[in-house]
């Protein structure tokens, strides 16, 4: 190992599991969503898909995700293919940022829209993809608790 370098306790593993999750960038949910997904959807490597608003990008809600849309198709397209993904995991989060950016409301105020989305990026992944399965959830929390509860997507 060279001086200022870091070597890594995890060891490499080669074998795909076929799973991507999309969720929010905001690293104060990062622990928890990867917690999520190892222990309670049993998926121990997946690949990530992190950006600002999370599935949000599959949903042309506003003239200003036209961009973030076709970049998501591209994206996702390459990875269904190279990796071999058979399951997408949508998560949306409480309190998302971008969500209280593009609706102007408070947190609360922002869920129905956050839930109506998770099922239009669904919607929008199955049309890409018929043979994949998604499933869609949102993080809550209540100050420092955080669960997950699923999101009816069809």
């Amino acid at each position: 190992m060279q001086p200022g370098s870091f070597q890594s306790t995890q060891v490499w593993n080669s074998e795909r599991i076929g799973a991507l999750a999309i969720y929010c960038s905001d690293g104060r949910w990062g622990e928890a969503f990867d917690e999520f997904c190892h222990v309670g959807l049993h998926i121990p490597r997946y690949d990530r898909f992190a950006i600002p608003g999370g599935p949000l990008c599959l949903v042309v809600r506003d003239v200003s995700l036209l961009t973030p849309y076709a970049a998501a198709r591209e994206q996702l397209q390459f990875l269904v293919k190279v990796h071999d993904l058979e399951r997408i995991v949508l998560i949306g989060h409480y309190g998302c940022a971008y969500y209280a950016r593009l609706l102007q409301r408070e947190p609360e105020a922002c869920l129905p829209d956050q839930e109506e989305d998770l099922r239009k990026a669904a919607k929008t992944l199955h049309g890409w993809f018929p043979r994949l399965t998604f499933d869609a959830y949102m993080a809550m929390r209540t100050d420092e608790k955080v669960w997950f509860r699923p999101v009816q997507i069809i």
